[in-house]
């Protein structure tokens, strides 16, 4: 009677099965070091270098998606990823208040031994006991931009619906963007219901709107035996039409639910 086969993984297979399999935990709301499973979801767009105007920002916890405006123009808009259930994004109106590249979390990261080894991982310094002889190190949060309290926005881990610890991750290289073209002080809207995202598998993001037009001619018309100028209207009046538009759409968008706030 033959003997089934047993087939064993090599040691490189084993490696990246390992890798794999870490990468379940990387559910906290960053990582503890910058290796984290790869997104899958759009990296966004970015056309404010040299555009004036007072920043603001608005995060869509329905759509999952940032949108950048300057002087009232949007110039750029990237997917995110919000607090989950548990630890839901607060909506409402506020200020970026700091600004930290290299922030690391108080609250969420790991217990590690001497090694800087993990030993318990995705911990909450508020309910997990800390093992003798191991030391916390928080998760690193590239980027950081306080709004409120523990919440901000940061580099981190996009799965493709709300999935941190209440702060708002952001792709790593609109993280960057963000972060260098956000002066302290800029206004941030948070709208919208991150349960209405639950089931998104690929957050949507604007397509970045074509450029206006240098000359926007309209055909002369005969008025008796006269014809009226040819009319060239300007820079300003086709921005002013855009943002019109922009404005009617607003007009149109549902009105959000109730507002849930993060217990710090």
């Amino acid at each position: 009677m033959p003997y089934p086969l047993m087939i064993f993984p090599s040691p490189s297979q084993c490696g990246s099965w390992l890798l794999a399999f870490a990468a379940l935990f990387l559910c906290s709301c960053s990582s503890i070091e910058p290796l984290v499973a790869k997104s899958t979801v759009p990296k966004g767009w970015w056309h404010g270098d040299g555009v004036s105007g007072k920043a603001r920002i608005v995060i869509d916890l329905s759509q999952q998606q940032i949108r950048y405006f300057k002087g009232g123009q949007l110039v750029g808009a990237s997917p995110i990823s919000s607090g989950r259930e548990s630890h839901s994004t607060p909506p409402g109106t506020y200020h970026i208040v700091e600004k930290d590249a290299d922030h690391r979390s108080s609250l969420y990261g790991a217990y590690c031994d001497s090694d800087r080894q993990i030993v318990v991982a995705d911990v909450d310094v508020n309910k997990d006991e800390r093992p003798p002889g191991t030391q916390f190190i928080g998760a690193s949060m590239p980027f950081f931009m306080r709004i409120n309290g523990g919440v901000g926005m940061h580099e981190g881990y996009l799965p493709g619906y709300p999935a941190s610890h209440g702060c708002i991750r952001l792709p790593a290289e609109m993280a960057e963007i963000f972060y260098h073209a956000t002066p302290q002080g800029t206004a941030v809207e948070i709208v919208g219901n991150a349960s209405e995202a639950i089931t998104h598998t690929s957050p949507p993001v604007l397509t970045p709107p074509a450029p206006a037009p240098a000359k926007h001619l309209v055909a002369a018309h005969s008025t008796g035996n006269a014809s009226s100028p040819v009319l060239i209207p300007t820079r300003k009046s086709v921005n002013g039409w855009f943002l019109a538009r922009e404005a009617q759409k607003k007009k149109a968008q549902p009105v959000f639910g109730a507002t849930q706030y993060l217990q710090e």
